[in-house]
């Protein structure tokens, strides 16, 4: 039986390819600068404003207590999301929906004295792709508040 003589460069071949996808990986590094530093302003009534630095967000939501949540669940007060990448600009008014937003969870009544918070999420202004050749970075910040006065929401 004689060897075929490509054998020998398929090891190559996949070596130089996972070579190059580990040099892929390291392309776009997490940048601090870009996570949102999030601050909260009284607003009218007890619709607090939300403001964050770095510019344009891609989700706003605010959870009831101390932590942020993770997604959908009970204590998911309102629901923010842009209607393009990080297509929301700071600062925003609870319940009210801003420019380049859309809101996938009504606000609900915030209550005088209780906890909240905040949570901006940024995509990477500087990663593309989706999936496997996805080269961005998400990156969230948060600030807790408490309520002063009961209000608006939903229901």
């Amino acid at each position: 039986m004689t060897r075929s003589p490509t054998l020998p460069r398929l090891p190559r071949a996949i070596i130089s390819l996972l070579l190059l996808l580990a040099a892929a990986c390291d392309t776009n590094p997490f940048d601090a600068a870009q996570q949102p530093r999030v601050t909260i302003a009284p607003g009218p009534g007890a619709s607090p404003g939300i403001a964050w630095e770095p510019s344009g967000a891609q989700l706003v939501r605010v959870y009831r207590g101390a932590v942020a949540g993770d997604g959908y669940g009970d204590d998911l007060m309102w629901s923010v999301a842009a209607a393009t990448r990080n297509g929301i600009t700071s600062p925003v008014q609870y319940g009210v929906v801003p420019s380049g937003g859309v809101t996938d969870v009504a606000p609900k009544l915030l209550v005088a004295g209780e906890t909240y918070t905040a949570q901006v999420t940024r995509l990477d202004p500087k990663g593309s792709g989706d999936g496997f050749t996805n080269t961005g970075n998400r990156y969230v910040g948060s600030a807790t508040f408490t309520a002063t006065t009961t209000g608006p929401g939903g229901p």
